[in-house]
């Protein structure tokens, strides 16, 4: 677990000094469309937590949409994290 959680660390700390780098010339328009690009992703990542089993079944496409679950879980997440305090941070940058 130690492994992941310092692969999660490095994961949103690359994002976020990425985001910031890129979002500190760009207009305030441009920024919260990103903010709200990886924010809707979150939330996409979250809903498959309230589908019941029976509702997918057992077949290809369940074993497809829980590969992509898992591997949102894993990379997705700590990017449009790292991605949201980038650019917040380059927002209310004071210049």
């Amino acid at each position: 677990m130690l492994s992941i959680g310092i692969l999660w660390v490095f994961l949103a700390l690359m994002a976020a000094w990425g985001s910031f780098h890129f979002a500190r010339h760009d207009p305030r328009s441009a920024s919260l469309m990103k903010i709200g690009f990886a924010g809707s992703l979150l939330a996409a990542t979250s809903t498959p937590f309230w589908f019941r089993g029976d509702l997918i079944g057992e077949g290809l496409l369940a074993h497809v949409l829980l590969l992509a679950f898992w591997s949102m879980i894993f990379f997705g997440v700590p990017l449009c994290f790292g991605l949201i305090v980038g650019t917040l941070a380059a927002m209310y940058r004071k210049r």
